[in-house]
């Protein structure tokens, strides 16, 4: 298997093809996201002007949830005001490693 990363004038560069490959991809996630948002908006105030709670066809079941308030917690505030308390609450976990791609 060939390497998808190489060295170059002290800057490495991913191999051209895998390069093309994730970007269409990532544009085409983008896309088809932006069309599938369009359409949940357009499902939402449809069922919104109806009083429409819950719609199912062959391949999809669709709830309603209506706006609510959430209760947040402010952390930062919180371990500010109480350095000490905050301390004895904290959990490490550990995150499993990730690349982020971004298409210029």
């Amino acid at each position: 298997m060939n390497s998808l990363i190489a060295l170059q004038e002290d800057k490495y560069i991913l191999e051209p093809n895998t390069s093309k490959s994730i970007a269409d991809l990532e544009l085409k996630i983008k896309e088809l996201t932006a069309k599938r948002d369009e359409l949940k908006q357009l499902i939402l105030t449809e069922m919104e002007s109806k009083n429409i709670l819950g719609v199912e066809s062959d391949e999809l079941k669709i709830s309603y949830a209506a706006t609510y308030d959430r209760e947040d917690f402010k952390k930062e505030d919180f371990k500010k005001d109480h350095k000490d308390l905050y301390d004895e609450y904290i959990k490490m976990t550990p995150v499993k490693s990730s690349i982020r791609i971004k298409v210029k």
